[in-house]
């Protein structure tokens, strides 16, 4: 565990920080962290999966008995699954999720895949303290006040924070880019709707769930309409036609371009196992390549699992 102490905490303005920065390698969430120099104490964003990794907020003199709020942008294990833990420094925290994904915070994983892919992983159900129910609601520690808007979608509740500090327009967007398509909870034509209420927010900074900080303001926008796009490919190669190059090319381009390079070389393969002659691309497979991002197999398992899912 300590090998993963090389990750250092980040500011992102004035008392606000990234704690634990994306790590294809690290199981979670990333994790934010507003110190609001008030009896409010500290507010994180998310709390990832693993406490020890939120320790490293000990080098820079704060204190995880301090952490009395957790806005948890939605009901996934990799975004919430250290919060009974954070019960051991401070019985008082609270904790804040919209009312839609609460549920998934208070009781056991219900969905099989998430089961699956955490076996292993011992969760205690927390006691969530504000169900978040309106959309625009105003969360207030300290001086800092945070705007949460509703963007269901990935989930059902998933909530963006609003933060402006520092002369910056911040967003919390947890899986903003996340899977929004019709499985598991998915709802792509929610996720459509959803979007164009942060494209004009004029944001400078987006701290996203498993990328790192996106700015400035150009590529916030560019990020989020890549990503309606993304989800709206998505959808057709999922549920509709696996094997449609064009947009498997499409999926691959656009992952490139945003950075998700794992993604981006993951499509490439599963297109070139379809069309190995495939000339565009083997050219965006060399050019991904550069960035040696790891291998996953990731499309191909999606696919693959939810037609088992349908046949069931």
């Amino acid at each position: 565990m300590l090998k993963f102490f090389v990750i250092k905490m980040r500011k992102v303005v004035d008392n606000v920080y990234i704690v634990k920065p994306f790590d294809p390698n690290v199981q979670g969430s990333c994790v934010y962290m507003i110190d609001t120099k008030s009896d409010d104490g500290l507010v994180l964003i998310d709390a990832g999966m693993d406490i020890e990794l939120l320790r490293v907020i000990e080098e820079d003199g704060f204190d995880l008995k301090e952490i009395k709020h957790c806005l948890i942008t939605h009901g996934h294990i990799d975004h919430y699954g250290a919060c009974h833990k954070l019960k051991d420094f401070n019985k008082d925290i609270k904790f804040y999720v919209h009312e839609l994904d609460a549920e998934d915070n208070e009781l056991k994983i219900k969905d099989p895949y998430i089961a699956q892919i955490y076996a292993n992983y011992k969760y205690e159900p927390v006691k969530i303290t504000n169900k978040i129910k309106n959309d625009n609601e105003i969360l207030k520690f300290g001086n800092y006040e945070f705007k949460c808007i509703h963007i269901p979608g990935h989930t059902p509740g998933s909530v963006a924070y609003l933060l402006e500090t520092g002369g910056k327009r911040i967003l919390f967007g947890g899986d903003l880019p996340g899977i929004a398509i019709n499985i598991r909870g998915g709802d792509l034509d929610a996720y459509l709707k959803s979007m164009p209420k942060l494209l004009g927010l004029n944001l400078d900074i987006l701290c996203e769930g498993h990328e790192d900080l996106i700015q400035p303001a150009e590529k916030v926008l560019k990020f989020i309409k890549a990503y309606m796009e993304f989800n709206k490919s998505l959808n057709i190669i999922v549920l509709k036609n696996p094997s449609d190059s064009k947009i498997l090319l499409d999926l691959a381009s656009l992952s490139f371009e945003v950075g998700f390079y794992e993604n981006a070389l993951d499509f490439c393969h599963y297109l070139l196992e379809i069309e190995p002659d495939n000339i565009k691309a083997k050219k965006l497979l060399e050019e991904t390549s550069k960035y040696n991002p790891p291998k996953i197999d990731w499309i191909k398992n999606l696919i693959n699992q939810t037609a088992d899912s349908r046949d069931t």
